[in-house]
């Protein structure tokens, strides 16, 4: 459940991010955030350092869903490869017991 439920956060940022411009720029914000020359006093404001704010906050919560919806992945695969791995484990012991059986009833037969 809990996987699911952070697979949907996951999806729902990647629409999200989807809705931000195509040409894989960034929004504008001011340089000041940015490496470059200093910026006006007018590029400077309130809203242009919330918006900046705001959305490097969900770039970073949505970068974190998908690390942690790949972590329930890989924790999950290593559970069912740890059980694949017991099976093996088990078969290999029943089949030795099983071939020790034999050799010891040829024995005896000889």
């Amino acid at each position: 459940r809990e996987l699911a439920a952070k697979k949907e956060l996951a999806q729902s940022w990647k629409m999200e991010s989807e809705q931000l411009p195509q040409n894989g720029t960034q929004p504008s914000f001011p340089t000041s955030f940015t490496d470059g020359p200093a910026p006006d006093k007018s590029q400077l404001t309130i809203p242009s350092v919330l918006h900046f704010l705001q959305y490097e906050w969900s770039r970073f919560e949505r970068e974190r869903a998908n690390w942690e919806v790949e972590r329930a992945e890989l924790k999950a695969r290593i559970a069912f490869l740890q059980g694949e791995r017991k099976g093996q484990e088990n078969l290999k012991r029943d089949l030795v017991r099983r071939v020790k059986m034999l050799e010891f009833a040829l024995r005896e037969e000889r």
